[in-house]
């Protein structure tokens, strides 16, 4: 029997039971097994030509010691994310007292770009049920990597920094840290106040105006930022009503298309907290970023609360903790960004964190083109993103690119109908393949009769009910 456990596929939920029967009764049980799965990037970047992707299966039950490698598998010249793997172990090397998990990684010329962050229980009855295979971002792809422009251009992960105005300080002095996963740091420093440099820190999720042309910064600011998009490395603050500030004076941050994070310090967080061998994961609820919790400062009043107040061993508890967030050595490839505790507050149970997902409108949202025609469709090397926004008002106009031209127009929509009218557009020469593309989404818009809106995905339909194209809104509130 198979069993599925969210992108993992395999069958040997029962080996340590098989084990166990096969040393009782005498039965052989050398032959060779196999765990198949898949590992995902969450975020839309391009890597590197002749990236390496490696799986492992490890025995992680005793905590300190290395872990006993029970299977590998390495991918060269992998190509991009997901990655489809099958890893060979030999079931009679199973210890009924181990603890499997499942690790993965990807490297580029030796240096760690993604891997998993979180233990991924495999061959046990006692894991999770949503097991998801994630590979998170640990360093920047290397020279030749292809940058993606996301929201209205900008070219993420990326810091930006600048001093703007201040009316009663020497000025505001800004650091902010952006993920195209949609969260932020920001901190904030007021230079010269009467009350000497006062700093304020915050996390939180933005998401893409595209009326303004801006990114929204929703924190523990009492208000949204808003910041006005004016080049792929370029932000200029707007007003606190999303207005462009009408001044001489320098409003702007800016970048180099690199991420160089800041260490955070004094915030109040509120959060999901798991512990499994060991080692802590703090899930915070406003962003849903997880980040290891370094065993320092106030960690051990908030394990003993936690394993007093735990629903399930392992499972998620909602905590508040006072803290902040800085680089922390990991057990494999560079320092992480990890909670250190400066005061625990208390635990919540019966709580969880709300959720974040926001249901699409068709209007006013920054719509990502994913499929056309049948093919996936995917950014290309510093250009925009392929996407269709549809604006609200009276007009009714629309705009969408693949990369090169922006093509304007009207559309019109009444319940499931949709068409798209008089698409002009600017008639920059586009370059192979971005040409072919560009006439393929003319021809998808000419097409569109119909349209099937579920959640954040919109299917655009052609008269004969056939589906033409695939969007996905990735920048909502």
């Amino acid at each position: 029997m198979t069993h599925s456990i969210g992108t993992l596929s395999f069958r040997p939920l029962t080996k340590l039971a098989c084990l166990f029967i096969a040393a009782v009764f005498g039965v052989s049980t050398a032959a060779a097994d196999s765990l198949s799965g898949t590992a995902l990037i969450r975020e839309r970047v391009a890597l590197p030509p002749g990236v390496v992707f490696e799986a492992v299966i490890e025995d992680v039950a005793r905590a300190g010691a290395p872990a006993t490698v029970l299977g590998r598998t390495v991918i060269e010249n992998a190509g991009q994310s997901p990655f489809d793997f099958t890893i060979d172990y030999t079931a009679s090397d199973l210890d009924p007292r181990g603890m499997y998990a499942l690790r993965a990684s990807v490297r580029h010329d030796g240096q760690l770009l993604f891997m998993t962050d979180t233990i991924t229980p495999v061959l046990q009855g006692n894991g999770p049920e949503n097991v998801e295979v994630i590979l998170k971002m640990v360093a920047r792809p290397a020279a030749g990597a292809m940058p993606s422009l996301g929201a209205h251009g900008l070219r993420l992960p990326a810091t930006f920094r600048g001093t703007l105005p201040c009316a009663d300080c020497e000025g505001i002095r800004h650091h902010l840290d952006l993920w195209p996963a949609q969260y932020y740091h920001l901190r904030r420093d007021w230079l010269g106040g009467t009350d000497g440099t006062l700093r304020r820190d915050e996390i939180g999720r933005w998401y893409a105006d595209p009326e303004r042309g801006a990114i929204v910064l929703h924190g523990a600011s009492d208000m949204p930022l808003f910041w006005q998009v004016t080049g792929p490395d370029t932000l200029r603050q707007m007003d606190m009503a999303g207005a462009p500030i009408m001044s001489e004076l320098d409003y702007t941050l800016t970048g180099d298309g690199s991420l160089d994070p800041t260490p955070l310090q004094a915030m109040f967080l509120l959060g999901q907290m798991t512990y499994r061998v060991d080692a802590a994961l703090f899930e915070e609820c406003l962003s849903g970023v997880r980040y290891p919790v370094a065993q320092e400062g106030d960690y051990p009043a908030l394990e003993r609360a936690y394993l007093d107040a735990a629903p399930t061993p392992g499972g998620p508890l909602k905590v508040h903790v006072e803290g902040g967030l800085d680089l922390r050595p990991a057990m494999e490839g560079p320092d992480r960004m990890s909670l250190v505790v400066d005061r625990f507050i208390k635990v919540i149970p019966g709580e969880a964190c709300a959720p974040r997902v926001s249901t699409a409108s068709l209007t006013d949202t920054y719509w990502r083109i994913d499929t056309m025609l049948g093919d996936a469709v995917a950014p290309m090397e510093n250009r925009r993103e392929p996407h269709v926004v549809l604006q609200s008002g009276p007009d009714s106009r629309f705009r969408a690119t693949v990369g090169c031209n922006q093509m304007i127009g009207r559309y019109t929509a009444n319940g499931a109908a949709l068409a798209f009218d008089g698409a002009a557009s600017t008639r920059m020469a586009c370059p192979p393949p971005l040409d072919a593309l560009e006439r393929r989404l003319r021809d998808v818009l000419d097409r569109t009769v119909e349209m099937r809106l579920e959640g954040q995905t919109l299917d655009l339909i052609d008269g004969a009910g056939a589906p033409l194209a695939r969007l996905s809104a990735v920048y909502l509130r």
